[in-house]
């Protein structure tokens, strides 16, 4: 995920910040509970990123949308409203858990199926991936029926990619170039 300079100073001074506050548990908590909020609205992001809508009514809303439930989000709100970068809100989020992640010694990896695995197999990949990266193992499991079997593992800007759908593709593509 290609994510900007300036996310990535924001978020090294929120992570900072909560460091130096003790609250970085908890931060990393109503990030992501800001994360799933953005994400699950288009009209939001839209919102957002209309460049018509003041950075004052964004911030104003947003305020309102996170208000007492997510209370150390005000700060990165404020912030962001007052150097005019509200839009870059879901990036320096989504950098702030790489980066929080990082700090935690915590591998993110993403594991796709075309069906769901079972708990052994769950075991089996945190294994494999425990014996070739130092940290805990973070895996989040996605379906994907396009790859028809098979799998892919996304972890450190890596992709182990083992999908018929994939096979296919290079199939596909050397018959098209012997012809």
């Amino acid at each position: 995920m290609a994510l900007g300079t300036s996310s990535k100073r924001y978020a090294k001074a929120l992570v900072s910040h909560s460091i130096e506050e003790g609250n970085l548990d908890v931060m990393f908590d109503e990030i992501n509970s800001l994360i799933n909020i953005l994400e699950e609205s288009d009209d939001l992001k839209a919102f957002i990123s209309n460049p018509t809508i003041s950075r004052e009514n964004k911030t104003k809303l947003l305020n309102e949308l996170t208000g007492p439930s997510l209370p150390n989000i005000s700060i990165l709100l404020n912030l962001l409203s007052l150097n005019n970068r509200i839009d870059m809100l879901l990036d320096v989020c989504k950098v702030f858990v790489q980066q929080y992640n990082t700090y935690n010694d915590i591998v993110d990896v993403t594991v796709t199926t075309p069906v769901n695995i079972s708990e052994n197999l769950e075991k089996t990949i945190e294994t494999y991936l425990s014996s070739i990266k130092a940290g805990k193992i973070k895996l989040t499991k996605k379906k994907d029926k396009d790859l028809i079997a098979g799998f892919t593992l996304d972890f450190d800007n890596t992709r182990l990619d083992a999908s018929v759908k994939k096979r296919l593709e290079k199939m596909k593509k050397q018959l098209k170039t012997t012809n």
